[in-house]
C-alpha cells in the first residue's frame, strides 16, 4: 500500500489553484483554515483576536488527519507545530490544542492501516474517551438475539356473520 502521510494543517489548507502555491507561506498553520474557509465558503471571516483563557481541546487522528473538535460540532485540521484552534463556523475563539507528548508515535501507530481506519483518540477523561486497542477486531460480531423467541402467535379469529 502506498504510504500516505497523516495530514496536518500546514499540508492540508493550501491556496486555491488561481493563487501561487506559497501564497499562504507566511500565515501560521492554525490561521490557514480561515483563509481556506473564505475561499471555500466564499464568505469573509476574521479570526478571533485573543486566546480563550483555560479553554483546551484534545487533538485526535480521524481518517488520517489531525483534527480538533469545536463545541458547535464542527472540526478543523490542526497541527502540533501551531497548537491553536478557532472555529470559522461559529466564531469560537482561540483555544489551546493538546497533542500527545509524541505525535509522531501516534501517527506511527496508525500509519499501516488503510486511510479510513487511521483513527487515534487520546485518553481524555473529560469526554470519556479511551485509546482504542492497537489491533482492531476483524472477526464478525455474533448475531443479535431474536427479540421475539418462540413460535409466532396464531392469528386472532375473524368475526363472521351469523
Amino acid at each position: 500500500m502506498k504510504q500516505i502521510p497523516i495530514q496536518r494543517a500546514e499540508g492540508f489548507y493550501s491556496p486555491p489553484p488561481k493563487m501561487r502555491p506559497d501564497a499562504w507561506a507566511t500565515v501560521p498553520p492554525a490561521e490557514r483554515v480561515w483563509r481556506w474557509y473564505e475561499v471555500q465558503a466564499q464568505r469573509r471571516v476574521a479570526p478571533p483576536a485573543g486566546m480563550l483563557i483555560g479553554e483546551i481541546t484534545h487533538a485526535r487522528i480521524n481518517h488520517g488527519r489531525w483534527v480538533a473538535d469545536c463545541v458547535c460540532g464542527s472540526a478543523q485540521i490542526v497541527t502540533p507545530d501551531d497548537p491553536r484552534f478557532a472555529c470559522p463556523e461559529c466564531g469560537y475563539g482561540w483555544a489551546r490544542v493538546v497533542f500527545p507528548d509524541n505525535p509522531e508515535a501516534a501517527e506511527a501507530e496508525v500509519i499501516e492501516r488503510p486511510p479510513h481506519e487511521r483513527n487515534w483518540w487520546p485518553g481524555d477523561p473529560a469526554r470519556g474517551r479511551r485509546t482504542p486497542p492497537a489491533d482492531i477486531r476483524k472477526e464478525p460480531l455474533p448475531p443479535e438475539p431474536d427479540p421475539f423467541p418462540g413460535p409466532l402467535a396464531e392469528e386472532p379469529p375473524t368475526r363472521g356473520r351469523d
